[in-house]
């Protein structure tokens, strides 16, 4: 059981699981499922808005309105999903490894079929410089001399590659050392993007203890929209840093070891050099050890041992690196950061995407997993709830609204809020588990299932 959020509990704080479906549950569910319908019928019909020209970004549709046969893969997946999630329920507790690892190697089958209709294969994006300009710098430099002078080269970079951190383009490195092709690749960064459920369900089973929680967190996470959407453009791969440093946050509140802290420090470097932009999850970090601190489970010489070790893997990373090759992570941040602020100022209008990035987040996360959002949010509220799945759901929204407001996205955001998108998933996750009824649970995910499989195949995310 978890020391940090579980046995200090205060009681009468925890959501009952019982055999009928709460009345809260059931209708934000039926909910989520109704607009989920209206909003796939208004896609096959090319009526979904899908961006905004005047704000300066649109998705276009890729297929004509009413063709209904691309509904049928979504058809083939979603009952080998809801057969999958009804086994995962039923074995023992000493076999949950076994369901994990089951579900990573399923999914990837049942996730290429949902993108068989999608126009640009793997393949042709991996390979595109306009989708995706980190594999070609991989095939034109060696590693040593690509981060030896990094900062020189990176004017020559394809456009995406040159205003984003190198840990994506050093990813292809890897992959081509393993002797893939663009194909092989692509199939390779599908899995690594699941890479990001599985943390997701260390999290939520460590936090608290709830096998249903963590069992609808990894499979919703599996099946998010976004990721079908954009994989295997690396948006998709970009939650697993910052959920790895979350999850070794989690474990040093659990266990107070300082390897936990060092290897929090070390996942810090690698998010700032693959993406910043997830390091606006911190807010859930200081939710995390507040609750810490107020329930005594943490002390604050054991916080200052946090602080400390994680900077000291951060620094043993950056110094490495600099000694290795001269790569100095904060002058290469400084001018990925100063370049997209000039972009925004130039082309997004500020104004309109501080509300139109929330419809676009729906599209990421899944309609019926946002309404979930909502539900949860407001009961965690209203019950002044202090669950552990209440915590994650709250700095969660807490999160979404600085991002939002900050405004350092504009446009783009079913892309670039695929890390935000992913952790959400706890909040319906967290809603779904307080029945012992299946079907909540898999309504919600075959609505995710039905949008990405369809939205894959109408509207043209990815250009190459």
């Amino acid at each position: 059981m978890n020391r940090v959020l579980v046995e200090k509990r205060p009681a009468g704080t925890t959501s009952p699981v019982t055999p009928a479906v709460p009345r809260l549950v059931a209708w934000a569910v039926l909910a989520g499922a109704g607009l989920t319908v209206l909003a796939l019928v208004a896609m096959l019909l090319r009526r979904l808005p899908t961006g905004s020209r005047l704000a300066g970004w649109t998705y276009p549709y890729d297929r004509a309105a009413g063709e209904w046969h691309v509904v049928w893969p979504a058809f083939v997946v979603a009952p080998v999903a809801l057969g999958l999630l009804w086994l995962s329920r039923r074995l023992p507790e000493r076999f949950d490894g076994a369901v994990v690892a089951g579900w990573f190697l399923a999914v990837i089958p049942l996730q290429l079929l949902l993108r068989v209709y999608a126009l640009p294969s793997l393949g042709d994006i991996v390979a595109s410089d306009r989708a995706n300009s980190f594999y070609s710098p991989s095939q034109r430099w060696g590693i040593g001399e690509f981060m030896g002078n990094y900062m020189g080269l990176v004017e020559q970079l394809p456009p995406h590659a040159r205003t984003n951190m190198p840990g994506k383009t050093l990813l292809y490195f890897l992959l081509d050392a393993l002797g893939l092709g663009p194909a092989a690749m692509g199939v390779a960064v599908l899995a690594l993007a699941n890479v990001s459920a599985v943390l997701l369900w260390l999290i939520v089973r460590d936090l608290t203890g709830d096998r249903r929680i963590a069992l609808y967190a990894l499979v919703l996470g599996l099946f998010l929209p976004g990721v079908l959407y954009f994989a295997p453009v690396l948006n998709a791969v970009s939650p697993v840093p910052i959920l790895l440093a979350l999850w070794l946050h989690v474990r040093f509140l659990k266990t107070h070891r300082y390897g936990y802290a060092l290897g929090l420090g070390g996942a810090l470097y690698l998010v700032v050099f693959f993406e910043a932009l997830p390091l606006v999850l911190g807010i859930v970090f200081a939710a995390l050890l507040g609750v810490a601190l107020r329930q005594r489970t943490l002390s604050w010489r054991d916080t200052l041992r946090l602080v400390g070790s994680a900077l000291a893997g951060f620094a043993a990373c950056y110094v490495a690196m600099r000694g290795l090759f001269g790569y100095d992570l904060f002058d290469n941040f400084a001018y990925v950061l100063a370049d997209a602020n000039d972009f925004n100022a130039r082309w997004r209008p500020y104004g309109m995407w501080v509300t139109r990035n929330l419809w676009y987040l729906a599209l990421a996360a899944g309609i019926a997993s946002c309404v979930l959002l909502a539900a949860a949010t407001w009961d965690a509220v209203r019950s002044r709830s202090a669950h552990p799945a209440a915590v994650l759901t709250l700095s969660g929204v807490a999160v979404l609204i600085v991002l939002d407001l900050w405004g350092i996205n504009r446009g783009e955001t079913v892309r670039l809020w695929i890390f935000l998108a992913v952790y959400l998933q706890i909040a319906a996750a967290w809603l779904c588990a307080r029945t012992e009824r299946l079907w909540p649970a898999a309504v919600v995910l075959s609505a995710a299932v039905l949008q990405a499989g369809i939205g894959s195949a109408m509207i043209g995310f990815v250009r190459i």
